[in-house]
């Protein structure tokens, strides 16, 4: 699955990246497996509740509610997509999950790429797009190499003197 995609705008003026986090399970196939988890489970619950041990059902049914919680809060924030937009005059961000809820944006001559390496060796770096000492961080869900290589194409863009966007070849 394509996590960052660059997306060319067909008059070449602008382009932008989609930025999401790796989704390996759909949401059908989630329901599916939770279904199935939850079947074995309230089943085994059912069984021990015919046998005279009635009180596994109750936490059965807590452990079925909690996987349930689990697999949506998982999903939902599965689905959180990162825009970055750059034209001519400005680099914009928009955060969202459905439509943009955080919206950013500077003037693209004064925009500046921070790649914050961690102190500490196993943390991850940060990937910011800064102006005037405010900064909005982009690809916090990224792996490193990822993140590394986003900043890079970012930073060619930015700073790009001739602004024609349409790639070679």
């Amino acid at each position: 699955m394509i996590v960052v995609e660059l997306v060319f705008d067909p008059s070449g003026q602008d382009c932008h990246w989609v930025i999401r986090p790796n989704q390996s399970l759909s949401w059908q196939w989630a329901v599916r497996v939770y279904a199935f988890i939850s079947l074995c489970c309230l089943g085994i619950g059912i069984a021990f509740a015919m046998h005279g041990f009635w009180p596994v059902l109750p936490f059965a049914g807590f452990e079925v509610a909690v996987l349930g919680i689990a697999f949506y809060l998982c999903l939902s924030r599965s689905q959180v997509r990162e825009v970055v937009s750059v034209n001519a005059d400005k680099v914009t961000v928009e955060k969202g999950r459905n439509s943009p809820e955080e919206h950013w944006e500077c003037p693209r001559a004064w925009a500046r790429i921070l790649l914050q390496r961690s102190p500490i060796a196993w943390y991850p770096s940060r990937l910011a797009i800064a102006f005037q000492g405010k900064q909005v961080e982009i690809g916090r869900f990224l792996a490193e190499q990822e993140r590394c290589e986003l900043a890079d194409e970012l930073e060619q863009t930015i700073c790009r003197k001739d602004w024609r966007l349409i790639p070679s070849g």
